[in-house]
């Protein structure tokens, strides 16, 4: 997973799952700081910290913070900045680096399984399955079951490999322990459009990977071209690429504008 954003904060702080994104090391170079990356993939690989300006280690406080085009790698993971900061507790016995903050430019690669927090204007995280976007912020939490929950707020977007798209204020994707999609969930000015273009736009929304079906609620419209049709409740099914627009049940009814060439 990639990203680019205006601001980053990266966690580890669920020590019962052993997942500890830096593990620190006693060494420390000119240029650079080793790091080990106990209990990950890449565990046997040194993780370096470099920068054009300044690296500084306050052992007091237990911070490294790297300034100047920063640049921390370990294995197939990077991060860059303009600052990295790296935060550990100096009284712990083994000294595991809990947070890694980057702020200024900030970009990301393959960081997978690690909970992070990125902040916008312009927050961005890519992967393999898809881009999420947002205006204020992007959050990955990891769960015991390794499943992970991607928070989106703020004008949010996420585009699918295949072309669909999902937006709303708040944007709630639930990924499983390999990655893969399960559900969306939607609020605030939300629009669902499909890959030939269709568009269904409405209060929420409430997608499932597994059906590949979203149903929509609240002030929803429908747009199929010039043709439109609207009402309290809609389903769309990206399968067959059919909707249905139903009555909301409170009295509504459901209406259409059909456009033909």
């Amino acid at each position: 997973m990639t990203g680019q954003m205006a601001g980053a904060v990266f966690s580890n702080r669920n020590e019962d799952r052993a997942k500890h994104w830096l593990a620190l090391s006693a060494g420390i170079a000119v240029a650079a700081f080793l790091f080990s990356g106990a209990a990950l993939a890449q565990d046997s690989e040194p993780m370096t910290v470099e920068a054009d300006d300044l690296l500084e280690w306050n052992q007091t406080e237990g911070i490294y913070t790297a300034t100047g085009n920063a640049v921390a790698v370990q294995g197939t993971r990077t991060i860059r900045g303009d600052v990295l900061v790296a935060r550990y507790d100096p009284d712990a016995e083994t000294q595991d680096i809990d947070v890694v903050t980057a702020t200024g430019d900030v970009s990301f690669d393959n960081i997978a399984n690690q909970d992070y927090s990125v902040d916008g204007p312009n927050a961005r995280v890519s992967g393999r399955r898809g881009v999420i976007t947002a205006d204020r912020l992007i959050t990955l939490q990891t769960a015991d079951d390794e499943s992970q929950t991607m928070t989106a707020r703020g004008n949010a977007v996420y585009r699918d490999s295949t072309g669909r798209v999902f937006a709303g204020n708040l944007l709630v994707a639930l990924f499983d322990s390999d990655g893969s999609l399960q559900t969306i969930d939607a609020e605030g000015d939300v629009t669902v459009t499909t890959e030939a273009g269709r568009r269904a736009d409405g209060d929420a929304a409430t997608y499932s990977a597994l059906t590949e079906q979203a149903t929509l609620t609240g002030n929803v419209v429908i747009v199929d071209g010039e043709s439109t049709m609207s009402g309290g409740r809609a389903e769309v099914d990206f399968k067959s690429g059919n909707s249905r627009m139903l009555s909301s049940g409170a009295g509504g009814r459901v209406s259409g504008v059909l456009v033909t060439n």
